[in-house]
């Protein structure tokens, strides 16, 4: 069973952007803050969906080894 928590939190928007959502809210039957969450969900979907996992690039050229033994800075540890 997957638990889902609800947060709450406060939406800075202009007056008539919510009073345009609150009325359809009304018309489907909802509170506004049903409908604000439907479409947090939505965008939080399409967010999701646009993402592409980040992909390390490296040469297989290149050994740690060799790189060493030429001095290389690619043969030194990363030290923050």
């Amino acid at each position: 069973m997957i638990m889902s928590i609800i947060r709450r939190t406060t939406v800075a928007a202009r007056d008539d952007d919510l009073a345009v959502l609150a009325t359809e809210a009304r018309a489907r039957g909802l509170s506004l803050s049903r409908m604000l969450g439907e479409l947090v969900a939505e965008r939080a979907q399409t967010l999701r969906s646009q993402h592409r996992p980040r992909l390390a690039i490296f040469r297989a050229d290149v050994s740690i080894a060799g790189a060493m033994e030429n001095e290389n800075p690619a043969s030194r540890p990363f030290r923050p």
